[in-house]
């Protein structure tokens, strides 16, 4: 069974990310998010630029898949989604309330507010915005401004992160996010 599903084509640099992180990974199209066919996995990733028709698919997918997602985090799955690459979203597809505003910044002083496994992004990076965590969210990292970038929640059995850090997440938080999910299917 794979350990992560990416939502999107293969690359080459996932490839390289998963390769150092040691994990099996599967790429999923936007349209046959959902399927019964699908392998169980532990961690499902939603790359950057999710939410904008010019560059993704994957909105609509995720919209129609709402509950889908939600029995995939309660049963013990990790989700993690990058920046919507829109001016604002509010995750309506998400079990949980998040928003989110665009505001690019370049080599950004990030803070870690708390000592957690999935703090492991270098302290300076780029973020594409800045998030808005509803109830059950605790912001891991801020950006300069004391604005929240990197967010997580338990939901059942499963943890949701959703972060604005412009960067191919580290090796090191990918396996981390993967000794805490459990193999979930929708």
């Amino acid at each position: 069974m794979p350990d992560v599903a990416l939502i999107g084509e293969k690359s080459f640099l996932y490839e390289k990310l998963f390769g150092e992180a040691g994990a099996d990974c599967f790429y999923i199209k936007p349209e046959l998010l959902g399927s019964p066919y699908l392998p169980r996995f532990k961690l499902l990733m939603v790359p950057t630029g999710f939410a904008n028709p010019q560059y993704s698919r994957v909105l609509p997918a995720l919209r129609r898949c709402r509950e889908g997602l939600a029995r995939f985090i309660e049963g013990g799955g990790v989700l993690m989604a990058f920046g919507p690459h829109v001016a604002e979203h509010d995750y309506d597809w998400l079990c949980l309330s998040m928003g989110y505003t665009a505001d690019y910044g370049s080599a950004q002083a990030l803070s870690v507010l708390e000592d957690d496994p999935l703090c492991c992004f270098p302290t300076i990076g780029d973020c594409d915005g800045y998030l808005h965590p509803g109830k059950g969210f605790r912001a891991l990292i801020e950006d300069s401004q004391g604005r929240p970038v990197l967010a997580v929640a338990e939901h059942g059995e499963g943890l949701v992160v959703i972060t604005s850090i412009h960067e191919f997440p580290p090796a090191e938080m990918i396996r981390r996010a993967l000794a805490r999910g459990k193999l979930a299917s929708f």
